[in-house]
């Protein structure tokens, strides 16, 4: 099982790589800054914020990117909430979009598509660490992450990705 998962794994890696060939790149843009995305981190009904949220637009050569995350509790359960402004850059989005590629259902995990208010996701669960998560696209340009621990499917997670103001965010794209 695991040695057809890696056939799969790895024939999607290629076919992404003759995808990016063909495609057409965005070209790189300076990102939203840190201090606007971390507005769209909000109080979630139910979850304690530990701590205050988190950000940074950081550059690398001539890349820069901006990422935002703030962490709640519930009880035995911890939740994590990412937006990342990839301005375009094609390694930013390299693993959402070999995620996009392919589907698993196994005993140990499931990854699938999903759509979120309008935008591409994936959404991933692994039973044996009872870990969900969900990526969203918004506009080709920012991925919101969520990750929730100590559940035993991704519904609760679904309904905290509907909360966020994903359309708002999609404005900020330019």
């Amino acid at each position: 099982m695991k040695r057809k998962i890696l056939i799969l794994f790895f024939s999607s890696v290629l076919l992404i790589s003759i995808i990016n060939l063909f495609a057409q790149p965005q070209k790189p843009v300076e990102p939203v800054n840190w201090r606007k995305l971390i507005n769209f981190l909000i109080d979630i009904p139910g979850w304690q914020a530990k701590g205050e949220p988190k950000g940074s637009t950081v550059s690398m050569g001539n890349f820069k990117i901006s990422q935002v995350e703030r962490s709640y509790v519930l009880g035995e359960k911890d939740l994590e909430i990412k937006i990342i402004d990839g301005s375009y850059i094609p390694m930013v989005y390299a693993s959402f979009k070999m995620m996009t590629s392919f589907e698993i259902d196994s005993s140990e995990e499931y990854v699938k598509k999903i759509t979120v208010k309008g935008f591409p996701g994936v959404e991933k669960y692994e039973y044996g660490s009872e870990e969900a998560m969900i990526i969203i696209l918004v506009k080709d340009r920012f991925l919101v992450n969520l990750t929730e621990d100590n559940v035993k499917d991704t519904s609760e997670l679904k309904k905290i990705a509907n909360l966020l103001d994903l359309k708002k965010l999609a404005e900020l794209a330019k």
